[in-house]
C-alpha cells in the first residue's frame, strides 16, 4: 500500500513550529491561526503514529523523533527553495526581450508573417514591436533595434543589410488575366498606380522601353497601401520585391513582367554598438537576414 504523504501546509506548519517553538508564532509566520497550526500538528502526529512535541504550557519542545524529522524537513525545504530559485533564474536568462522599431509597410508586409518561424528559431525571445515612420531615437531606453530603409553606412551604429532589393511591377491576378500577354511597351497604355519614390521611367529603362510618368490615377505615399491597391485590381504598381513577396506567394499579387531595377535604398537592421544585448541582437539580425535572402 502506498502511504499518503502529508500536505505541504501540514509540513510547513510543523517546520514553522519546530523553528519557533510556539504555535502562535508559527501561525504568524505562515499568516494562519493558532488553531490551524494545532490541527496540522495533530494530523501529522496521527499520520506518523508518534509524538513530535512535548507540551509544557504554550512552549513546545521537540521529541527525538520530532528533532530528526525537523532537521530532515528543513534540509528538504531548503533544497526545494534552491531548486525553485534556480528555475526562476534560468527562466529569466532564457527569456530575453528586444524592442524593435520598424516602418509600417515592412512590419505588415514582411516582418509579421515571419514571426511564427522566428519564435521557433529563437524561442526565448520576447519582442516589442512599434511601427513608425519616424527616424529611430536610440537615446531612448526602450529601443534596441530599428529596421529602416536607407543608405549605408550608419555612422556610429552596427547594422546588417537584409538584402539587395529590386523594384518590380506587380498587379492582381485578375488584372493580369484581363490583360493577358501584356508587354513592357503595353504598360504605357494600362492603368498604373503612382508612388513618389518609384519612377516608371526607371522601370521602363530597365525593360528597354520609354515610359513617361502617368498624368492621372491614384498617388500613394505608403507602400503598404500601394500593394493593397494593386491587389485590389486597380492597376500595375511598382514596389519593392521584398514587400511584395508574401502577397505573391499567397496569390494576391503576380509579377506579369520580368523587368526590374535595383532599389536606391535597401533595408538595414540597425542598433547601437554599446547595447548590452549585442549577442541577442546579432542573432536576431542574422536570422532576419537569412529569412530575407531565402527565395
Amino acid at each position: 500500500m502506498i502511504r499518503r504523504l502529508p500536505s505541504m501546509q501540514v509540513l510547513q506548519a510543523f517546520a514553522a513550529t519546530a523553528r519557533t517553538g510556539n504555535m502562535t508564532r508559527a501561525g504568524d509566520a505562515l499568516c494562519v491561526t493558532h488553531g490551524a497550526i494545532s490541527r496540522h500538528i495533530r494530523a501529522l502526529e496521527a499520520q506518523l503514529g508518534c509524538t513530535l512535541f512535548l507540551r509544557a504550557g504554550r512552549q513546545l519542545e521537540l521529541t527525538a523523533t520530532g528533532r530528526e524529522l525537523a532537521d530532515e524537513l528543513e534540509n528538504a525545504l531548503r533544497a526545494v527553495e534552491l531548486s525553485l530559485a534556480g528555475a526562476t533564474e534560468r527562466r529569466a536568462r532564457e527569456r530575453q526581450s528586444l524592442s524593435v522599431n520598424v516602418s509600417p509597410e515592412l512590419a505588415g508586409a514582411w516582418l509579421v508573417p515571419k514571426l511564427p518561424r522566428l519564435r521557433e528559431a529563437l524561442p526565448g525571445l520576447d519582442l516589442s514591436i512599434a511601427a513608425s515612420t519616424d527616424d529611430p531615437n536610440f537615446a531612448r531606453s526602450d529601443l534596441d533595434v530599428s529596421l529602416r530603409y536607407g543608405p549605408a553606412p550608419f555612422t556610429g551604429y552596427q547594422c546588417v543589410k537584409l538584402l539587395d532589393d529590386d523594384i518590380i511591377a506587380v498587379c492582381s491576378p485578375d488584372f493580369a488575366q484581363r490583360h493577358a500577354g501584356m508587354t513592357a511597351a503595353d504598360a504605357a497604355h494600362l492603368p498604373r498606380l503612382r508612388h513618389a519614390r518609384f519612377r516608371w521611367a526607371q522601370w521602363g529603362a530597365a525593360a528597354g522601353v520609354v515610359l513617361d510618368e502617368p498624368e492621372d490615377g491614384i498617388v500613394f505615399d505608403c507602400r503598404a497601401l500601394l500593394i493593397e491597391a494593386a491587389a485590389s485590381g486597380l492597376g500595375l504598381a511598382l514596389t519593392r520585391a521584398l514587400l511584395a513577396r508574401e502577397a505573391i506567394a499567397a496569390g494576391r499579387l503576380v509579377q506579369p513582367l520580368a523587368a526590374s531595377f535595383p532599389a536606391s535604398h535597401n533595408c538595414y537592421i540597425v542598433w547601437r554598438g554599446d547595447n548590452p544585448k549585442q549577442a541577442l541582437i546579432r542573432r536576431f539580425a542574422l536570422w532576419l537576414r537569412d529569412a530575407a535572402v531565402q527565395a
